[in-house]
């Protein structure tokens, strides 16, 4: 299957993860890359990974750098459309749930937070619609399932995808009239070095995940970047048209998990 042949898309944190996986599946069917992280050495790991499964040089361009900063943001729509000529589909997937060495409830947090999941999304989904507007192209800004609920330890982190979840709401209604779908997929608890990234060493982190999945997600187990990656595919793709403006969660069923009762019975 080939939805994505002759389609450009820009990935934002596709070094790792969601976005890496995205990436891999965008390439499989089609697509011509921007990718984007903050490691050269994670990027260049993927632009290997692309290369050697067959996908042209020309195809791949890669950006490099904070996406708070307003330089990375020009050059991922600039340069997107000075390589490719167009831009079909924006993934906003770069994301942080604290600053590193900080409190992650801490007002310094909350700013930085805000800074990369929020306003730097913000500015790339307005400086990106000119062009996504001449191919009738989309967005999908990646949320959380957080943004619904109530997370004491990660206060900024669930106020910046509530945000996110508001954001995408209000671009799909003003860019509905330009033939640009806009939605956000919420996922639930993934198996990335997400945790691990943030400084938290990588046992702790693996033994929180596990403890986790096995006492609030009803399957019981976090998802894997490909399934995520599956959903953000089906969302861009020209089979869902007629979706704009919704926040889709992918979260293993947290949202209907009954409070007060045990995910295991032992009956």
């Amino acid at each position: 299957m080939s939805r994505f042949n002759d389609k450009v898309v820009i990935i934002t944190g596709s070094s790792s993860g969601i976005g890496r996986a995205a990436a891999l599946r965008y390439a499989a069917e089609g697509a011509s890359l921007t990718i984007h992280g903050q490691s050269g050495k994670k990027l260049e790991s993927l632009k290997s990974e692309l290369l050697n499964s067959g996908v042209s040089e020309s195809r791949i361009l890669v950006v490099q750098g904070a996406i708070e900063e307003e330089l990375t943001q020009d050059s991922l729509i600039q340069g997107t459309f000075q390589k490719f000529g167009k831009i079909d589909v924006l993934v906003n997937n770069a994301g942080i749930w604290l600053k590193s060495g900080e409190n992650p409830n801490s007002v310094e947090s909350l700013k930085h937070i805000l800074d990369v999941n929020v306003v730097s999304l913000y500015r790339l989904c307005e400086i990106a619609v000119p062009y996504l507007e001449k191919t009738k192209g989309n967005i999908v800004n990646i949320s959380s399932s957080l943004s619904k609920v109530v997370q004491p330890i990660k206060i900024p982190y669930t106020i910046s995808k509530a945000a996110v979840d508001h954001l995408t709401h209000s671009f799909a209604a003003i860019l509905a009239s330009k033939g640009i779908r806009v939605n956000s997929v919420n996922p639930g608890l993934v198996d990335t070095e997400f945790h691990s990234r943030s400084g938290i060493d990588e046992d702790v982190a693996k033994n929180r995940i596990n403890q986790y999945a096995s006492q609030s997600i009803p399957l019981q187990r976090p998802s894997t970047p490909e399934e995520q990656a599956d959903l953000i595919l089906y969302v861009s793709s020209s089979t869902t048209t007629y979706m704009t403006g919704a926040n889709i969660f992918n979260d293993g069923g947290v949202g209907v998990q009954p409070h007060g009762i045990p995910l295991t019975n032992n009956s």
